[in-house]
Formats: structure tokens, sequence, C-alpha cells
């Protein structure tokens, strides 16, 4: 017999987004930001409008990649090396989020472990920020070799209300 989440498993289709996409990858973003806005949230979106655009051009133009279900996106995933020369041995993972009805899945494991063979031919090590409050993205990063190395006290600040975050890294023995 099947389980649910391997028969789930077996209907995803993870590809890289494009600027083909931005529409789908505006309405998950908006969907997290929402949802969970104490995670989610760059400059640019605070700013809206075509500042917030322009930033997800450029991030479209990036890895971020996209879990597919029957046609529909239901998780979303990016990658970049640091820009600064002496630090383009270091990459990063950012904007992850599954929707509520894919959780528990597998598909955020799934879109991880992509990023982390396309970072591999790229870089020495892979740093991501988790909330510490974000128990089941903690278990999908360490099941994929991440581990704590601190935290980041008041990281983000809603109102009057602080959250701290966990920064976590991945590092390849190549």
């Amino acid at each position: 017999m099947t389980s649910h989440a391997a028969r789930a498993q077996a209907d995803v289709e993870i590809r890289r987004l494009t600027v083909d996409d931005f529409d789908l990858f505006r309405e998950i973003r908006a969907e997290a930001l929402r949802t969970h806005p104490q995670t989610f949230g760059s400059a640019e979106e605070d700013e809206g409008g075509e500042a917030m655009l322009a930033a997800y051009r450029h991030w479209l133009s990036g890895a971020i990649l996209g879990a597919f279900v029957r046609g529909n996106l239901i998780g979303v995933a990016g990658f970049y090396v640091s820009p600064a020369r002496r630090s383009q041995h270091r990459g990063h993972i950012f904007t992850v989020h599954v929707r509520e009805n894919g959780r528990g899945k597998g598909f955020g494991d799934r879109l991880i472990k992509e990023l982390l063979a396309h970072a591999e031919a790229r870089v020495e090590q892979v740093h991501l920020e988790v909330l510490l409050e974000a128990t089941a993205a903690i278990r999908t990063y360490k099941r994929n070799g991440f581990e704590v190395y601190g935290t980041d006290p008041c990281a983000v600040r809603i109102g009057d209300v602080t959250y701290d975050k966990y920064l976590m890294v991945r590092k390849f023995s190549h």
C-alpha cells in the first residue's frame, strides 16, 4: 500500500522558476507574508510597488525552485551566492515556503535537496536563517545536514513583538 505522502512525492515536479512564473511567485510570496509575516519580508516588500516587483524579477533571474503538483505551485526555495568577492565560497538559502496544504508531504525536503545539489558545485558551505519556532523547518534542515551555529536575538520585530532566529550552516566536504 502506498502512503499519501509517497503518492504526493511521485506527483511533484521540481523546477527552476523563471520570469514567466512571476505571477505564481508573487502569489505564493503574498501568501507567505500574510500567513507568516515574522518569517518573510524584504525591505522592497515593505516598500511595495515597483521596488517589490523589481526585487521579485531579480530573484527570479537567480535560482529559485518551485515545487509543482499537477501544475499548481505548492512551494518555493531560493539560493544565491554571496556577492562579496571574499565571501563567494558561501551560499545562502532564502524564501523557503510550502503552502499549508502541502506541508508534511516532503515537498520542503525535496526543494532543499535540489538546492543543495545545485549549491554543492558552486560553494563550500550554505547558510540560512530560521525562526526558533519553526520546528518543522528546523527538522527538515537538520535532516539535510544543517547545524545550528548561533542565534540572532530579536532578529525580526513586528510591532512590539520580536523573534529570534537560528543561524544554520551546511558544509560540503570538497
